[in-house]
């Protein structure tokens, strides 16, 4: 849909559509709930409503792991609302029914989402309908239609079938079509005990669209607009990278650097984007992902946008961060290294951990003799090294389980005592397999990862991330430090202009593609470029006060949200986050958050209702051009619509796998929140003020369509 103008500040709601909850609805929002919601943005005063992506993500409850960045989930489909279930004959129509009406009353009042077990009887049900809807009707040709217009959906069906025939295993674990061609496509359609499930899987998706659609109407005409979010990645078991295998190196795979929060790093597991290749053919794919979400959305979520300049990029083979690179970014080849004064023994000196026998042999003997030896039965036999130092008498008896070790991981550097890692050992995850205690593996990974050089291919190099505290590179000379971290420096400074050229041109050709207002999740520690790139394309970036601070200023003092860029949208908490409710009770000093706000006094000890009302509408009179708050941080502002624990309002805790994550549900009904008068004027009075704000719109960077 067409974004059509930021001359004002706007405000909105964001909330999953999975947690919206209605009088007749089965325990799930759908998109038929959305008109409801929009009503009530109405009445409140609200301009916008902000989802999380809605895409299939089977098994899958994070909304972020999608099997197909294109197809809709089936769990947002309203059953009742299907014309083949209008059409149903009686007997059937009252059979489905039933069970529609057993699904809602064991799911409708649950506190959470029981996701797998609702969407496996929703997809009974659909599946009853569609099955009773073919006998009395031959719908190919529509579905032939409807494919034609949305190519993406064949390969999608065909995906599903295979999934569903291998026992819904991820596909590179299936014994054929791992590397599907057109003629595998072909012939999979052609065969007739698989139409049926195809043409329902294409049914389905067509349905769901139309659902969607419809809704995305009635929103529109009630003057709220949606925002949609795209994940910047796929999921290695999609459909996407499945069938579209040249739009990603799957060799390597994203994450983070190590910070303060995880010294090794975060190992994502999703491929990296071929950017290269997706520029040969003038970004079609993304293009394509583009047009399917201005079908709905006036404007979208761009997650993650640090990744279209540059990704972190770590071997598969590796699990986890501490070993990645920047992507693209700067490296070395082995004459620039020379020019640094490393010569060929240097760099492998760097770039290869060099491990004594002495430490496996302690380590060894260590595992010994805490009665740690050797798991899954490693058998001793054979393994006696020739080294006279390895004799078990010298060491505690363990000497054969140093052989084992040396034999199973490591290559002898000549007659010395002095080891590499062999050729056999590609990365972390073959160290995890090897036959050793936990103890000796976790050893070995963290002698695996010490290392000052990263080796990259065609023999190009990237200083690792912790290289200064490799323990060769710490007995390098002061000169040779100095010359390496020159190179160092020469490297990022270089790796700047490189991502900054990449961010203008993908994020460029991203705004061009659709008349989408394009808003962009820019958190975290980022190049200097990106806030360049993202005013010059007139990108709103992403303000989180509670997070907005000045950094590198003594006291890291906040910053005022009414002192953001216009060009900007201000959230107080997000999916990941607590709600403010959360934090409040989180945060033990308030006062300079509640001093950056403009509020006089001492901040209350508790965010009660009161509180939520001083805060959010301190918060809501941010300069940023659009303000979203999560539905919990607008029911916190009438005390009797709130939970006793906060802890209960989170959507998500990233990196916890936990039974609540991606299941939360408004605890009222759309119906009972619009019938809550003192809600929907306290928030009234707040967006009034805010829309009556002078808009000193920049002359240049904001997109106005």
């Amino acid at each position: 849909m067409r974004f059509d103008d930021l001359s004002r500040y706007m405000t909105g709601v964001l909330v999953p559509l999975s947690a919206l909850r209605t009088e007749a609805g089965p325990g799930v929002g759908e998109f038929a709930d959305l008109p409801l919601l929009a009503q009530w943005c109405k009445a409140a005063g609200l301009d916008l409503i902000q989802l999380l992506p809605v895409n299939d993500t089977g098994s899958e409850s994070s909304p972020y792991s999608a099997l197909s960045v294109f197809a809709l989930h089936p769990m947002y489909l309203r059953i009742s609302d299907l014309p083949e279930y209008r059409n149903l004959d009686g007997a059937e129509r009252e059979s489905v029914t039933r069970e529609l009406e057993a699904i809602r009353a064991t799911h409708a009042g649950s506190s959470r989402i029981r996701y797998g077990e609702l969407l496996r009887a929703k997809l009974q049900v659909t599946h009853a309908v569609f099955s009773a809807a073919r006998r009395t009707a031959a719908p190919e040709a529509v579905l032939e239609q409807f494919m034609s217009t949305n190519p993406w959906v064949r390969p999608y069906a065909t995906f599903k079938l295979l999934k569903e025939q291998n026992d819904q295993r991820p596909w590179k674990e299936w014994e054929q079509y791992r590397d599907p061609t057109a003629a595998d496509m072909e012939a999979i359609w052609s065969l007739d005990a698989n139409r049926r499930t195809l043409f329902f899987h294409v049914w389905l998706q067509m349905r769901l669209e139309e659902q969607f659609l419809a809704a995305v109407r009635a929103v529109d005409a009630l003057g709220i607009m949606l925002k949609g979010d795209l994940p910047i990645m796929a999921n290695e078991d999609s459909v996407d990278v499945w069938s579209t295998r040249d739009a990603f190196i799957t060799r390597l795979r994203a994450g983070a650097p190590p910070d303060m929060f995880s010294h090794l790093g975060q190992y994502w597991d999703f491929p990296i984007y071929d950017w290269g290749h997706l520029a040969q053919t003038g970004y079609h794919w993304w293009k394509d992902r583009l047009a399917q979400a201005e079908k709905y959305y006036a404007a979208y979520r761009i997650d993650h946008v640090l990744g279209f300049f540059r990704v972190w990029a770590i071997s598969a083979l590796n699990s986890s961060g501490l070993l990645g690179h920047f992507y693209p970014s700067a490296t070395a080849s082995r004459d620039r290294l020379h020019e640094a004064g490393l010569d060929d023994a240097r760099i492998r000196w760097l770039a290869e951990p060099h491990v004594t026998g002495r430490e496996i042999r302690e380590v060894a003997a260590g595992a010994a003799s805490s009665g740690r030896e050797p798991a899954h039965g490693a058998s001793a036999d054979g393994l006696a090294s020739d080294d006279p130092s390895d004799d078990p008498s010298s060491n505690g008896g363990s000497g054969v389980q140093a052989s084992a070790v040396i034999d199973a991981a490591f290559t002898r550097i000549g007659d010395e005592d002095l080891f590499l890692f062999a050729d056999g050992i590609r990365g972390e995850r073959d160290i995890r397999e090897l036959p050793f205690s936990e103890e000796i593996r976790e050893w070995l990974v963290s002698r695996y990862r010490d290392r000052a050089l990263v080796r990259l291919e065609h023999d190009r190099f990237a200083p690792a991330w912790s290289y200064r505290s490799c323990g060769r590179y710490q007995e390098l000379g002061e000169h040779e430090k100095e010359s390496f971290e020159r190179l160092v420096d020469e490297l990022g400074q270089q790796s700047e202009e490189i991502w900054e050229e990449q961010g203008r041109k993908i994020l460029g050709f991203m705004r061009d593609a659709s008349e989408m207002l394009p808003c962009a999740e820019d958190l975290g520690v980022i190049p200097n470029c990106v806030p360049r790139v993202l005013h010059d394309l007139g990108i709103l970036g992403l303000r989180i006060p509670r997070w907005a601070r000045l950094w590198d200023q003594p006291g890291q003092p906040y910053i005022p949200p009414n002192e953001f860029p216009f060009q900007s949208v201000c959230v107080p908490s997000v999916h990941d986050t607590s709600t403010m409710r959360g934090w409040w009770r989180e945060n033990d000093d308030k006062f300079p958050f509640w001093k950056s706000l403009g509020l006089s006094g001492k901040p209350p000890r508790e965010y009660d209702a009161e509180t939520a009302r001083l805060v959010t509408d301190a918060v809501m009179q941010t300069s940023s051009a659009i303000c979203v708050l999560q539905m919990q941080d607008y029911l916190a502002l009438c005390g009797d619509l709130t939970p006793g624990d906060p802890d209960d309002e989170r959507v998500n805790i990233p990196g916890i796998v936990n039974d609540t994550n991606w299941n939360y549900r408004v605890p009222f009904t759309l119906e009972e929140l619009l019938g809550h008068a003192d809600l929907a004027r306290t928030i009234m009075q707040m967006t009034e003020r805010r829309r009556a704000r002078p808009v000193n719109v920049p002359d240049e960077g904001v997109r106005s369509c």
